[in-house]
């Protein structure tokens, strides 16, 4: 019998993630549960006992939970908790028991450590680099290089008996997931030893991505894409819109922020047609610096003329034709990299962003100079305009003085070149080529960003079709959790 003993501290995942990768990376699934708690974490213990009860029915194997009574100490006596620790590991003797230590307070790691170390039980610590970056997320919503279990070789330098198992596959199968939970298959890959695949459309080669401390992309020197699936420069905007290619002047952005602060103005920040396309407004919420006590140290506004042009690129459709396939009728290329300038909109909303509009009779790049202009004087602001286009910023340039502030990114890029950044950057570059080139190649997998029956929910909701992964029980316990 094997048996797994945890305290529940005040996050649930930290008590959570370290059960289940051991039921993932090592196959070692236990029968029984033991959860010590007290009455400060009573919500914990609830989430807890629901995660794990996802886990059971992702992996059809019954795991019975126990934190009843027994199980509960007083935070202010850390002797009843040794005493119940040393209880319950005599009790369990002649089992397969791991202990782990990852949750919970200082004192409770110490004395499940040395209960542990005094038995014949395994011991475990999950180590999490960059916490701060990754409270609250479940094991494969977080780059598996920021994750490392430690046992008992570790920790007590003896020897493991019980981690030699090997991963299962199941057979290979077709879900429906989003953008966020790409991060899934990354970590799988890197599990499996796979650091290293290339990325197609079909046969066409686009380039290599490798997983270590950091990801990064080789472009290929040439890359060739039939004018339906956006051509060569639709792959540059993918990755640009992805994340994996970075700005030289961002640093600049930054501190101008911080500048215009300093003027003792309101600061609101708006963003041009193609800076949503780019999915600029994801890459400044990130942004570290730009928030105090957990909010942003400015307002957003966008004009209303970038939501028109949106709305008037989204609608944009290939011919109807029947070898296309599932392309006949579909979005154009650049339609679906519209509905990412969407989504992007929508993230600006959902933080207050506001609405303007000068009510000028023009178009293009001079209704939202003037739809910015007219906001920065109504509000007696500065209104920092992010764009990447020299026209429009030529526009706002125009009009500055009234309190718009245009500023022009620069990125870095040419084909043959290698880019590097996050997991998250390379995680969300795989979603952008997949959702606007229609379809993609990578490792042993493919997404469809395109098929019949997406519609507009599914380009909010950012999801995408994925086929070929063999550990779907991955994804049913992130929809469970």
């Amino acid at each position: 019998m094997r048996a797994y003993v945890t305290v529940v501290g005040t996050s649930p995942e930290a008590v959570f993630n370290p059960l289940w990768y051991l039921v993932e990376v090592h196959g070692w699934i236990p029968e029984e549960v033991y959860l010590i708690w007290n009455d400060g974490v009573k919500n914990e213990l609830d989430r807890v006992r629901e995660l794990i009860e996802g886990l059971s029915r992702a992996y059809g194997m019954e795991i019975r939970i126990h934190s009843d009574e027994s199980l509960k100490v007083e935070e202010a006596k850390p002797d009843e908790l040794r005493d119940r620790v040393f209880s319950l590991l005599e009790r369990l003797a002649g089992k397969e028991v791991v202990v782990d230590i990852t949750p919970g307070r200082k004192f409770m790691s110490a004395v499940l450590f040395g209960a542990a170390a005094s038995s014949n039980a395994e011991i475990t610590y999950l180590h999490l680099s960059d916490w701060r970056d990754y409270v609250g997320k479940l094991l494969f919503e977080v780059p598996m290089s920021k994750q490392r279990l430690f046992t008992g070789r570790e920790l007590l330098g003896r020897p493991s008996h019980i981690f030699q198992r090997w991963r299962r596959r199941e057979s290979p199968g077709s879900f429906t997931v989003t953008r966020e939970e790409l991060m899934a298959i990354l970590d799988s890959l890197y599990i499996d030893g796979t650091t290293e695949f290339g990325v197609s459309l079909r046969s066409l080669p686009i380039g290599s991505a490798s997983l270590g401390e950091r990801a990064s992309f080789h472009l290929e020197d040439f890359v060739k894409i039939p004018e339906e699936h956006g051509g060569h420069g639709m792959v540059k905007e993918a990755l640009i819109a992805g994340g994996m290619v970075s700005f030289k002047n961002w640093n600049e952005l930054v501190k101008k922020v911080f500048a215009l602060l300093e003027s003792g103005r309101p600061l609101y920040i708006g963003f041009d047609t193609n800076a949503l396309l780019m999915r600029i407004p994801s890459r400044v919420l990130e942004e570290k610096a730009f928030y105090r006590g957990g909010s942003l140290i400015f307002d957003s506004v966008y004009s209303d003329e970038v939501a028109l042009e949106l709305g008037r690129m989204v609608n944009k459709k290939l011919p109807y034709k029947s070898s296309l396939g599932i392309y006949s009728n579909a979005p154009t290329p650049k339609a679906r990299l519209a509905s990412l300038g969407q989504v992007e909109l929508e993230k600006l909303r959902s933080r207050g962003a506001e609405r303007t509009s000068s009510g000028k009779d023009h178009s293009g790049d001079t209704k939202i100079a003037l739809d910015y202009k007219a906001f920065a004087e109504e509000k007696d602001a500065n209104v920092m305009v992010i764009t990447f286009d020299d026209r429009a910023y030529a526009e706002m340039k125009a009009l500055r003085g009234s309190g718009l502030v245009p500023f022009r990114l620069e990125w870095e890029f040419s084909f043959g070149r290698t880019f590097e950044g996050s997991w998250e950057a390379l995680r969300d570059t795989l979603y952008v080529l997949a959702a606007t080139l229609g379809e993609l190649n990578f490792a042993s997998y493919k997404l469809y960003g395109v098929w019949h029956g997406k519609n507009s929910e599914d380009w909010e909701r950012e999801k995408i079709r994925l086929v070929g992964f063999e550990y779907g029980r991955i994804f049913r316990v992130l929809s469970e959790g």
